[in-house]
C-alpha cells in the first residue's frame, strides 16, 4: 500500500470518528451512493480523489474534492447506501507526510 493511500484511510478514519456532526453542506445525508456521487458532482463539482475500505470490509470511505477546495467525506455500505460524514471548504494539499517518501 503506497504512502498515499494509507494517507487517505487515515483521514477517513478520523473524520469517521471527529466529524460526525457535519457542517456546511454535508448534513449527515443519506441515500443510494449513485444517486449521493451524482448530487455531489452537480451541486458542488466534486468528484471522488481517494477511498479506502474499513478493516472489516463492512464501510468505504470516499473523499471527494472539487477544484474550488470544497471536499466530502462520504461513507458507503457494500449494499450501496451512503451516508455525508463531513464536509467543506478550503481544502489543500500539503503534499506527503514527513519522512513518508511518495
Amino acid at each position: 500500500m503506497s504512502t498515499k493511500s494509507r494517507s487517505l484511510i487515515g483521514l477517513f478514519a478520523v473524520s469517521a470518528m471527529f466529524f460526525t456532526a457535519a457542517d456546511a453542506h454535508a448534513q449527515q445525508s443519506c441515500g443510494l451512493r449513485t444517486e449521493t456521487l451524482d448530487k455531489l458532482e452537480k451541486q458542488y463539482d466534486e468528484r471522488v480523489y481517494g477511498r479506502g475500505l474499513t478493516p472489516n470490509g463492512k464501510s468505504m470511505f470516499e473523499l471527494l474534492i472539487s477544484e474550488t477546495g470544497s471536499w466530502t467525506v462520504l461513507a458507503s455500505t457494500p449494499e450501496g447506501h451512503s451516508c455525508v460524514v463531513a464536509g467543506g471548504d478550503s481544502w489543500h494539499e500539503i503534499g506527503s507526510l514527513a519522512g513518508n517518501p511518495t
